[in-house]
């Protein structure tokens, strides 16, 4: 009996959905346990995104936490949800417990949609992978973007895999408009419709019924615009410009690429920390540049700072591409880690638990990447999922090998990597004759 064959077997005993529904519950009551021995994580805003919802509730705008001066440094979704919470007298717990929640449905969700491209032994499979995740599960205890941003990723995906040739529009407009609410909880999502955008173009170019996937497509992109244009707009009307990500892209490509976090992170140990002391030194010096080169109006104006940290990223890279190299080569290396530099728990046995559940996952995701390609590269509507999700994967990993990065920075990755372990059970399986995913 194979591996898939013994998978199936225990997976009978339960019912489908109801198999299902206990690996989220297990995966709901982990979730807690983690948010009540790590609540005190929650008290730390390193990015201040409890922050700005405070300044939205205190002051009725989306300005710099203690001024009156608009920003578009962060996006704004996960502000507007903390904000939600705190109007309805939460705290930074109930945000935990709603992180939990949301996390639970990224299971949810993410089963779901692999149990429509395969059946319910890929679906449990890519759960099990989901629920047990250290990433996923430590972004719930973290007043970040991940959780939020994988949950709609999830959604995302299960809505996808639910459309077909006879889908109405709305089906599409409404994927879309989930489309744009990634790209409000995280910009880098924009490389990925990007890339996406163009793949579409060209398939379209080879099929026969260009007009009626051309309608459907724009479809998508009028739902993602319809969402996303009201930040654009309100950017523009307080800052005077149009502004559809934000002004932090400037910042995250210099902190990864510049002489200081060089010579004391690339050129060190693998491991190494940016100590504190070090970064708000090199912070301090970039203040006093910038005043230096655009005055101290300017200087304090988001805009004119965020290009004028590009430029200053951009005159490093072409003026070091041998020292580029290696940096990205250790982005590159930080974002596939199998252990973070930096845990929760200083233990022996975590890391290496964390190790090796890392390593079964991408072990998994590789071997369902080959079976996709053996099995189902016929089926059109398979493989384009499957090239949606790799095309997901390269493209946030393009990003951070450029740009800042770290291990908490795969978690969109990581759902990709689950959907495509599902496609280990694809020897087992005729794709033809699956359950039609409109009635699931």
């Amino acid at each position: 009996m194979t591996f898939v064959d013994s998978f199936k077997t225990a997976i009978k005993k339960g019912t489908d959905c109801g198999f299902l529904f206990r690996i989220c519950l297990v995966a709901l009551v982990g979730r807690i346990f983690f948010l009540i021995f790590l609540r005190d994580h929650l008290e730390v805003d390193t990015d201040a995104y409890l922050a700005h919802a405070q300044s939205l509730l205190d002051s009725g705008g989306y300005f710099k936490p203690g001024t009156e001066i608009p920003t578009s440094f962060r996006p704004p979704l996960v502000p507007l949800m903390y904000a939600g919470v705190l109007m309805l007298g939460g705290n930074v717990l109930m945000i935990g417990f709603l992180q939990v929640l949301l996390g639970t449905a990224t299971v949810w969700y993410g089963g779901r949609a692999a149990w429509n491209l395969t059946n319910s032994a890929g679906g449990i499979f890519t759960a099990l992978i989901l629920a047990g995740d250290p990433i996923l599960i430590y972004a719930n205890v973290s007043l970040m973007t991940e959780t939020l941003f994988t949950f709609l990723l999830a959604y995302g995906f299960f809505r996808a895999t639910r459309i077909s040739n006879s889908s109405k529009y709305r089906e599409f407009f409404f994927l879309g408009c989930i489309g744009g609410l990634l790209a409000l909880c995280r910009p880098g999502i924009w490389a990925f419709y990007l890339i996406l955008f163009v793949g579409a173009f060209l398939l379209i170019l080879k099929m026969k019924a260009r007009q009626f996937c051309f309608l459907k497509g724009t479809t998508v992109g009028l739902g993602i615009l319809l969402v996303v244009a009201p930040w654009g707009v309100r950017n523009y009307l307080t800052m005077g410009d149009p502004i559809l990500m934000t002004t932090h892209g400037g910042y995250t490509l210099l902190l990864g690429n510049n002489n200081t976090f060089y010579e004391e992170v690339v050129r060190q140990p693998w491991g190494t920390i940016w100590q504190g002391d070090s970064l708000a030194a090199w912070q301090e010096q970039l203040e006093q540049d910038m005043i230096r080169d655009l005055g101290p109006e300017r200087a304090r104006l988001e805009i004119p700072r965020d290009h004028w940290m590009q430029n200053q990223a951009y005159d490093w890279i072409s003026n070091n591409p041998a020292k580029f190299r290696e940096a990205s080569w250790l982005r590159l290396r930080r974002f596939w880690a199998l252990k973070p530099n930096e845990t929760p728990f200083e233990n022996k046995l975590f890391d290496r638990g964390t190790t090796a559940v890392f390593g079964v996952i991408y072990l998994f995701a590789a071997w369902g990447i080959v079976m996709w390609f053996k099995y189902a590269r016929g089926n059109l509507r398979q493989m384009t999922f499957v090239s949606a999700l790799l095309v997901c994967m390269v493209s946030f990993c393009l990003i951070h090998t450029v740009y800042w990065s770290n291990m908490r920075m795969r978690a969109p990755v990581e759902v990709c990597l689950a959907l495509l372990a599902s496609g280990t059970v694809l020897k087992s399986i005729k794709l033809d004759s699956e359950i039609d995913p409109q009635t699931l």
